[in-house]
């Protein structure tokens, strides 16, 4: 019997690109040599990107303060733009921008600011007058239990001064309002006035001559 003996041929398969372990596929791509066709084409994308991009809004040379729109019966204040507008040009604020934001401004920050400034102002107010009251009736002289006849004496003066009911009507308001009409100093003086026409009128009354009697009158005064 013939033993037929099979040489197997080894199939030798090709290798396979050898990849450096030190780099990768990315970085060679990265350093490796453009071609002038492929520069021509990154450069039209380029400018491409930048003629799509959108124009980005600028601070004007001049702002055109006439043409901000303020809230109705609200006036541009000029003093204030002048204050701020090295800000807006620092944040390179449009012309449209810089109208919205001073707009907005008048119509919202500025009311707040007035209505704080009236809210401090009756607050002072209000404690001055507290102030006022308790060192009118802490003072000896013309306080506390001499308040009454204080206030008789300055009531004295006042319609010796001011002898028409409107205008002291209208000056007693204007005393209640402001709060000086518990000055303690405001009132030693007007007291003091009043009692000082208090006893005017009583010297002038005890000193002035008796009226002659009727019977004085028809004979005549006897030596």
């Amino acid at each position: 019997m013939t033993t037929t003996t099979d040489t197997n041929t080894n199939e030798t398969t090709a290798p396979a690109a050898d990849v450096a372990a030190d780099t990768s596929a990315l970085a060679d791509a990265a350093t490796a040599v453009v071609s002038e066709e492929a520069k021509d084409d990154v450069a039209a994308d380029t400018q491409n990107a930048e003629e799509a991009a959108p124009v980005v809004d600028a601070a004007p040379e001049t702002y055109d303060t006439a043409a901000f729109k303020m809230p109705e019966g609200v006036d541009f204040d000029t003093d204030g733009f002048a204050a701020v507008e090295p800000v807006l040009r620092e944040l390179n604020l449009s012309q449209e921008k810089a109208g919205l934001l001073m707009s907005a401004y008048a119509e919202k920050i500025v009311p707040m600011i007035e209505q704080r400034t009236i809210e401090q102002f009756d607050n002072n107010a209000a404690e001055l007058k507290a102030n006022l009251a308790r060192d009118l009736m802490a003072d000896p002289e013309i306080g506390g239990k001499h308040l009454d006849q204080s206030k008789a004496m300055a009531a004295k003066a006042i319609a010796h001064f001011i002898p028409k009911a409107e205008d002291r009507s209208e000056f007693s308001t204007f005393l209640n309002e402001s709060g000086l009409g518990n000055h303690p100093m405001l009132m030693r003086i007007v007291a003091g006035a009043g009692r000082a026409i208090s006893e005017a009128t009583t010297l002038a009354a005890t000193t002035s001559p008796k009226p002659a009697s009727d019977a004085a009158l028809f004979y005549g005064k006897k030596g």
